[in-house]
């Protein structure tokens, strides 16, 4: 599957619960990784051993960098995404997965709230430096959260994903896509502390989470405008911006996102169309 008929309908669905983990992902790892799933029908089943290529030009031509660059980014993420987990509550696991554990777990057993699920993202990955590709295979413990999407899954458009290199910018950006996917088109509203929860703004200490940017003037100046900014510059949202809609004793405490989704990305492609060779 040739991944240079790419456009900016090219689209990529991944269940919420991996959200983070994928922003959190070494930016070759992350890019591999999204250069695969845009090339399976979220829709569907994998076939039994199926395999993704993704060449270093056509790595060059979507991340838009030099093919050279590509080369190296390709080995390198190759080897980091191999190592890649993602973790998720036990308690926030699939019912898929929940039903069949529960066939040889008993129902009555407790789980504990701090009790974490680490998964492989793939089962192999290899690369070819001599012909500059890397083919994966997805872990059959990854596909529920990529294959059969009904609901629940946030959809990112593949240049976005990929070329917004920022971390923090990543995340924001896939944030405001799942709200994008459930339906808030042109804004929403959000508590500042719901918002660090979901983007993971936070550290623990002695067990206690302890939120960054305790004031709101930090916040806005530390993370938001700079990373809003690139949005804007990257992605297909534009004239995103955000404003306080709520005080409680003049400490802001809820903010709305506004944003235009730009028409070129809009509609439906699940899937870069096999025999596709585009104008």
């Amino acid at each position: 599957m040739n991944l240079l008929n790419v456009t900016p309908k090219t689209k990529i669905r991944h269940r919420n619960e991996i959200n983070n983990t994928f922003s959190a992902l070494p930016l070759s790892a992350r890019r591999i990784l999204f250069m695969a799933m845009a090339q399976l029908d979220s829709r569907q089943e994998l076939s039994k051993g199926e395999v993704f290529r993704i060449t270093a030009k056509e790595y060059a031509f979507i991340a838009d960098i030099d093919t050279s660059v590509a080369y190296k980014q390709l080995k390198e993420g190759a080897e980091e995404l191999q190592v890649s987990v993602i973790r998720i509550s036990k308690n926030k696991l699939i019912s898929s997965i929940q039903e069949v554990e529960s066939e040889t777990i008993s129902k009555k057993k407790r789980i504990p709230s701090d009790a974490v699920r680490v998964m492989n993202l793939t089962s192999f990955c290899d690369y070819v430096e001599s012909e500059g590709y890397v083919e994966i295979g997805f872990s059959n413990v990854i596909e529920p959260y990529i294959t059969m999407l009904k609901d629940s899954y946030t959809t990112q458009v593949l240049l976005s994903s990929v070329r917004l290199t920022d971390q923090n910018a990543n995340t924001l950006y896939q944030y405001i896509r799942k709200q994008i996917s459930n339906g808030k088109k042109k804004s929403f509203d959000v508590y500042i502390s719901d918002l660090k929860e979901e983007l993971e703004l936070y550290k623990v200490e002695d067990g206690e989470k302890i939120y960054l940017y305790q004031n709101y003037k930090d916040f806005n100046k530390a993370f938001l405008n700079k990373n809003i900014e690139k949005i804007n510059q990257f992605t297909e949202i534009k004239k995103l911006s955000v404003s306080i809609i709520e005080r409680v004793a003049r400490k802001a405490t809820k903010l709305r996102f506004s944003y235009q989704v730009d028409k070129e990305s809009e509609g439906q492609d699940y899937r870069i169309p096999k025999g596709f060779r585009g104008a």
